[in-house]
C-alpha cells in the first residue's frame, strides 16, 4: 500500500473523477471541477492508483499552510471503492498533517474515527425520496405540516425559471442580517461558477425555485443533483421568514421529485432547531466527524482563518 501526497499539477483529474464516480461515497464536492472552483490549488493524498482519495483544500496565511472547509461545501474526507478502515484513515491524515499546521474540515459519513478531542462527532440530515409524495408528506412532523398549511395561505407564487442572481442577493442579505463571518464576495462568485457549470453539464441536473410575495422574491433555492443525491443552496429574506416560504419551497421540491431514486441532502446541523426543521420533513440524521487539529505556533493559534 503506497500512500502519496500529490501537488495540484500532479493530479490526474480524469483518473480522479473516474475514481470519485466509482466510489461508494462519491460526492459532487469532491469532483475536480468543483474543487477547482472552491480551492483552485487543492492537493491530494492518494493510495496506490487512486484506490483511496482525500482532497486537501489548502490555503495559506502569513506563510503558513492550513486545511479548511471552503464556503458552500459540506463533506470531503476519504473516498473509496471497496472498504475503508480506521487504520487507513489515520495514515492518510497523518501524511496530510506533515503538509499543514491547522485542520478544520468535515469528513463524509462513510469515514469512521476513534473518539478523541480531534475527531468531533456531528450530525447531518438527509431524506430518501423513493416513496410517493403522499407517503413522504405524511411523514412530516406536526409542526412542519402546520407551518406548511399556514404558508400555503400566504399567496406565495412559485417560479421555476433559473435565476441565480436572486438567490445570491437573498444569501448576501441573509448572511448580513445574521452577521455571518468568513463569507467573502469571492465565495458568492464561486457559487455562481458552480451554478454555471452545473446547468451546462450533461451529468448534472439542476432545479431553481423562487417564491414571490406580491410579485417580489422572498425565498429561493438552487438544487444540484449528481450521483443520486441533491444538495441545496437556499435563502429567504424577512418576508420569506414571516410567510414561512421555505416550507413551501422544500415541499414543492419533494413533491416534484417524489418516487425518484434520489436523496435530498439538507447539509444538516447539530443546532437543535435546524436539525428539528430538517427532520420535520422526514429526514433522518446521520453521524459524521469534524476534524479539528491546531499545530500552529502559540502567537498564531487564535488568528481567525
Amino acid at each position: 500500500m503506497e500512500i502519496t501526497h500529490l501537488k495540484h499539477h500532479q493530479i490526474d483529474k480524469k483518473k480522479w473523477d473516474a475514481a470519485i464516480k466509482d466510489s461508494q461515497n462519491g460526492l459532487i464536492y469532491a469532483l475536480s471541477w468543483f474543487l477547482d472552483i472552491v480551492s483552485p490549488n487543492w492537493e491530494a493524498i492518494i493510495i496506490d492508483d487512486y484506490e483511496f482519495l482525500m482532497p486537501l483544500t489548502k490555503k495559506r496565511k502569513l506563510g503558513i499552510s492550513y486545511w479548511n472547509k471552503p464556503v458552500f461545501t459540506q463533506f470531503f474526507g476519504i473516498f473509496f471503492r471497496d472498504k475503508l478502515n480506521k487504520d487507513i484513515t489515520l495514515k492518510m491524515i497523518k501524511l496530510a498533517l506533515k503538509k499543514v499546521k491547522y485542520v478544520d474540515v468535515w469528513f463524509n459519513p462513510k469515514n469512521e474515527f476513534p473518539e478523541s478531542s480531534f475527531f468531533i462527532k456531528r450530525k447531518t440530515q438527509e431524506l430518501k425520496l423513493t416513496d410517493t409524495y403522499e407517503k413522504l408528506a405524511n411523514n412530516y412532523s406536526r409542526s412542519n405540516k402546520n407551518n406548511l398549511k399556514k404558508a400555503l395561505k400566504e399567496g406565495l407564487i412559485i417560479n421555476q425559471e433559473p435565476n441565480i442572481e436572486i438567490l445570491l442577493k437573498l444569501l448576501k442579505g441573509m448572511y448580513s442580517r445574521k452577521n455571518v463571518e468568513g463569507v467573502k464576495e469571492l465565495d458568492f462568485t464561486n457559487l455562481k461558477q458552480i451554478y454555471n457549470y452545473s446547468v451546462q453539464s450533461n451529468e448534472i441536473s439542476t432545479n431553481c425555485y423562487t417564491l414571490l410575495k406580491d410579485g417580489k422574491p422572498c425565498a429561493a433555492a438552487f438544487f444540484v443533483e449528481w450521483n443520486k443525491r441533491a444538495i441545496i443552496y437556499h435563502a429567504a429574506n424577512d418576508i420569506g421568514r414571516k410567510t414561512r416560504a421555505m416550507f413551501v419551497l422544500i415541499d414543492e421540491y419533494i413533491k416534484d421529485h417524489a418516487g425518484q431514486d434520489l436523496i435530498l441532502d439538507f447539509a444538516g446541523s447539530n443546532i437543535p432547531g435546524v436539525a428539528e426543521w430538517n427532520e420535520g420533513f422526514g429526514a433522518r440524521s446521520l453521524n459524521y466527524y469534524a476534524v479539528h487539529i491546531n499545530k500552529l505556533p502559540v502567537p498564531l493559534r487564535w488568528i481567525k482563518r
